[in-house]
């Protein structure tokens, strides 16, 4: 889901197989893992008219693009996702045959509701957390890019897709808060788990760089000097755990819940 640390595990993890060099706050080294679908695929196949007209659309396009990606010379490639693995009549977002494994990233819905409110800005909390607890399926279209869709549904539905949904595909979840409460054995259980899928070595000592590269405060600092081509916004903020007990209300935290 949105605001989890998606951005943050992509430069742990482009910094771990595509940094062999070891150069110090490349902050461009997050190229090297793509939003899905790439924007340039996107723009090859579907129309902002069509978008525009209906944003699940989008869907008509998830295999067809995956199947071109698997067509390249590539052993694997990473992709980042905010969807909810979810099918859109009948058509999923992917299967056995485009995914080799899934690492999902969950964190408290709480503390997801405050960051992704003040990433958001323009939209108030209530509203947010409206969204974040809705039985129906919503999209995030860009305003950056107005091919860029994603569709999300409430936070435990994209849990519980990601979850559950095709068994076949090995998967591991990581939680946000042991991220950051158990940094280097949550970084090398998921290195670990890589490497039962895809041929990569087990390099603790690259897994300290990586991890030092990806380092949080590191990240804010080197965004001030660079533009992050996602987001107009700020977008690492503050990271932290439990924000959301000296922000929310009683009544917004009673939503989040019990929902």
């Amino acid at each position: 889901y949105p605001k989890s640390g998606n951005t943050w595990m992509r430069f742990f993890l482009s910094n771990y197989f595509y940094n062999k060099k070891k150069i110090e706050s490349d902050f461009q080294i997050i190229n090297k893992i793509d939003k899905f679908p790439p924007y340039k695929l996107l723009q090859q196949h579907i129309t902002e008219d069509e978008i525009n007209n209906n944003a699940f659309n989008i869907s008509k396009y998830w295999h067809k693009i995956q199947s071109e990606i698997t067509n390249t010379k590539e052993e694997f490639i990473f992709f980042k996702n905010h969807n909810a693995l979810v099918s859109i009549e009948g058509r999923s977002l992917t299967d056995e045959r485009f995914s080799l494994a899934f690492i999902y990233l969950v964190r408290d819905p709480r503390d997801v509701a405050v960051s992704y409110s003040n990433f958001l800005k323009k939209m108030d909390t209530d509203k947010l957390i409206h969204r974040m607890t809705s039985n129906n399926l919503h999209c995030r279209v860009s305003k950056k890019f107005p091919l860029d869709v994603e569709v999300l549904g409430s936070w435990k539905f994209n849990y519980i897709s990601w979850k559950n949904g095709v068994e076949k595909v090995p998967r591991i979840i990581i939680r946000y808060e042991d991220l950051i409460n158990s940094t280097f054995d949550t970084k090398l259980k998921i290195i670990k788990f890589l490497s039962n899928i895809i041929n990569c070595n087990v390099d603790k000592d690259h897994i300290k760089f990586s991890i030092e590269q990806s380092e949080f405060k590191r990240l804010q600092r080197i965004e001030k000097n660079h533009k992050f081509q996602e987001s107009s916004n700020k977008f690492f903020n503050k990271g932290s755990i439990g924000q959301w007990r000296n922000i929310l209300s009683p009544n917004q935290v009673s939503k989040i819940e019990n929902f």
